[in-house]
Parts: C-alpha cells; structure tokens; sequence
C-alpha cells in the first residue's frame, strides 16, 4: 500500500516539473490547483488502504471505494467487475452513480472484446466517446439512456493476473491525465489485494467448517461401526475398520438375532466423503430393520435393494455381502451383492463366496439368490472391502487377492481378532509408507 501511494505522489510530482520546464514558470492559480488535486488523490488512497484494511464487510467496502474514487476524479458514476474465471463472466460487485437499469444490461464477458482483454492484462483504457465506440455497440441503447460519454477502464491486478476491471464513467466528453490514471490504478491495486485476501478468508473459514462437519460426521459413522464384537456361543470373531478420510462408505456389522441366528454383513457404498457415509447409514439401517423381519438372505438383500434404489441417485450403488448362520448346527446361507468374494478356509482349502446377485441400487428389479454351505469346526471365513484388495506399494502392485488368500492362510490358527489384524499388518507390511486411498474393513469369522 505505501508502494502504491509514493507511486502515486511520484506521478503528480513528475508531471508538475514537466509543466514548469515546458512554460519556463509555474502559474499559481494551476500549482494551487494541482495541489488540491495531489491533496484530493492522497486523502483517496489513504482512505481506501483504511477501508480495505478494517474490519468491514468487503461488499460494503468495495460500495465505499468505487464511490470515492469516482468522487476524487470528479467523475459521475463507476462500477467494479470481477471476473468468473469458470464463466469468463465479467460480474458486477459494486457500483456508484449508476441507474437499476443500467446495472441490470445483461451479461459483460471478457472475451467479448479487446479492450476487456487489455484491461485485463494491465492496460489502462480510455475512451472518449462511448456512444460512438465499437467496443459499447451491444449495450448502446442502454449508454446513452444512462447519458454516460467518457470511460476509463483499469484492470484489477494480482500478482500479474488480472482478476476484474474497475471502469469509471464520465457524462461528458472527459480527457484523462495521467495522474487520474494513476489514481485509479492505485486504488484498483489495493482492491485486488483485499479481494484475494477476502476469498482465502473466506476459502479458510469454509474449509474449517467443512471440517467440523467432517469430524462429526465422522464420529457418527464410527458408531455405527460395531465398537465391540458380540458374545455368541460357538463361534469367535472380530472385526476391524481402517478410514481413510473422516468419513468413507465401507462398514460391516453383527446382527444378533433371538432365533440363535446371527446375522453377518460386510458392504461398501461406492464414493467417499460424507455423501457416501450418508448412502451406507441408510443400508445398514434397512439391513437392522428387515433382517429381524425376512429369514432368507436373498429376500433379505431383494428387500434392501428396493429401498436403496429409492434413496440414491442415478448410477450410485453398493456392494454388499450378507451371510446368516445359525449357530447351533452351523448351517450358512449367505448372498454376494457384487462384493469382494470373502475367502472360505477348510483344512487349508480355500472356497470363494461369490454367489448372489447384482450390486445394490442399479435396478430394483433385480433378483438375489441365497447360497448354503455348513460350516464346520475350525473353519475361518474372511470378509473384506476392496480397500484392502487395492492396496498398493511404491512399486504400484496392489496387495490383491492372492496376497489375501495367502494372508489369511497364515493366520488359521489364531482367534479371530489376531488373525484380523495379523492380515492387516501382512497388507501394511506390503505396502509400506504409500499414502492409502480407500478405507478397508476386515471381518473374521472362525467356529467354534
């Protein structure tokens, strides 16, 4: 800002020695008149830096510069447009001396014209007769019902990027000097700062709520997520959730049920972040709902799939792994709704669970079919989301299923809870220090 100013006084000093060199002497009645106007710019700035320094609101801050620079140059109207980059709109943000109407034209864009585009790049723009300029053609009705003639247009500058235009308005043929110009290229700079700063303001207020809403969504989510496996005679499992981000679509959960059944599913909504948390609160709560009300599994999971094709939009869907055991005569029935197939050990032979149907909220006239299997004592059953599949290394090779089969292997004899975060370590041990990009969520399951 103190650049701006000494700029601005060094301008009105030259031009007063380039008068006094071309007449031989200074008259006084045009010294006096000079210093009223080197007085009158200063009072300009120095106002404006203090605006644009306090503690206003921007809008109205900007309302109070384009008025005082209008004021300090004697002229009739101004208007400031900053540029939307996605658009290439030229949007009105503030203005003074103009009608409702004049302000209301229609759209300005920058590419619309060159001398737009030379603002836009730093160079100040005169002209003399706006009702007679190429340039004003489209609006030219409005312009001369607004009885505006002169225009000087000087590109809001940051950084060397030009991020609006402060145009002035005159309604009368106006020659510019150039310490008007410098005027207002000083007050147009100090705008351009303050705008930018206003909009990381403004970006870091957001990001920082944003957060909060993430953290608590977060917290929501994880209580959603079983907190503690449990106690059902006759088998033991555990289950284990890695988030990525704050909030993520992948979840499992145990549903105990009075008819010794208990109920295990494993699912991953597609997408991340809060939406995606939302999408999957949904199924697990229709899941709770229904599991006490329909004993087959893939009723159970026609059931889910009419309600989720209600609630998401077009092209959203889920994964989703839902298997029922009852835990007196080990009897399985399970459906696979597109998920990540869980791996099936019994005495070292490896079963993929992959039967069912279709991922969830693509059609609702889809049709899932239950799957029996009878398990018998020591056999393990992992289930997983493809966060753990797709982990990479820094040689870009993904832990995939092979890995997981043989991780999961490795780890038969040892109670669930173990076995699930020896997987996971065996995943982390492959993978190294690589930054993850999907949640995982492990459950294992072994009889008793």
């Amino acid at each position: 800002m103190y650049r701006e100013r000494q700029k601005y006084m060094g301008t009105l000093a030259f031009m007063e020695k380039s008068d006094k060199n071309s007449t031989g002497r200074s008259d006084v009645g045009q010294l006096d008149g000079k210093v009223r106007r080197l007085n009158q710019g200063l009072s300009s700035v120095y106002e404006t830096t203090r605006l644009l320094t306090g503690p206003m609101e921007l809008q109205q801050v900007l309302e109070i510069v384009v008025k005082t620079v209008a004021e300090a140059l004697g002229l009739d109207a101004a208007g400031l447009r900053l540029l939307d980059e996605e658009t290439g709109q030229l949007i009105l943000k503030a203005t003074y001396g103009l009608s409702e109407a004049y302000k209301n034209k229609g759209p300005v864009t920058a590419g619309e014209s060159e001398l737009n585009q030379r603002a836009l790049h730093g160079e100040p723009i005169i002209v003399e007769d706006m009702t007679s300029h190429s340039h004003f053609t489209k609006y030219h009705e409005e312009i001369v019902r607004e009885g505006v003639v002169g225009s000087l247009s000087i590109g809001l500058m940051y950084r060397d990027k030009g991020i609006g235009i402060l145009r002035l308005y005159s309604k009368r043929p106006r020659r510019f000097s150039q310490s008007d110009i410098s005027l207002a290229q000083t007050v147009a700079a100090q705008s351009a700062a303050a705008i930018v700063n206003a909009r990381l303001y403004r970006e870091a207020l957001e990001g920082e709520r944003m957060a909060r809403q993430l953290r608590l969504a977060g917290e929501v989510q994880r209580h959603l997520i079983p907190g503690k496996t449990p106690n059902v005679p006759g088998v033991d499992m555990a289950g284990l959730y890695v988030p990525c981000y704050e909030v993520g679509g992948d979840f499992y959960d145990f549903i105990v049920l009075p008819d010794d059944r208990l109920v295990l599913v494993i699912g991953d909504v597609m997408g991340k972040g809060v939406a995606a948390s939302l999408a999957m609160a949904s199924l697990r709560s229709s899941l709770r709902a229904y599991a006490e009300q329909i004993d087959c599994v893939g009723d159970l999971a026609g059931r889910v799939n009419r309600m989720f094709c209600r609630d998401v939009k077009l092209g959203e869907f889920a994964t989703l792994f839902c298997g029922s055991l009852n835990v007196n005569n080990g009897k399985f029935a399970y459906c696979n709704c597109g998920h990540e197939p869980p791996v099936l050990i019994c005495k070292q032979q490896v079963t993929d669970l992959s039967e069912g149907g279709m991922v969830l909220g693509i059609s609702s006239q889809n049709q899932f079919k239950a799957q029996h299997i009878v398990l018998e004592k020591d056999d393990m059953l992992v289930m997983y989301t493809d966060g753990l599949a797709d982990a990479v290394n820094f040689q870009r090779e993904s832990f995939g299923r092979k890995r997981i089969v043989e991780a999961a292997l490795a780890s038969t004899d040892m109670p669930a809870e173990q076995a699930a975060k020896n997987i996971l370590w065996l995943m982390r041990k492959f993978t190294g220090l690589t930054k993850r990009f999907d949640d995982t969520a492990i459950v294992v399951l072994r009889k008793l």
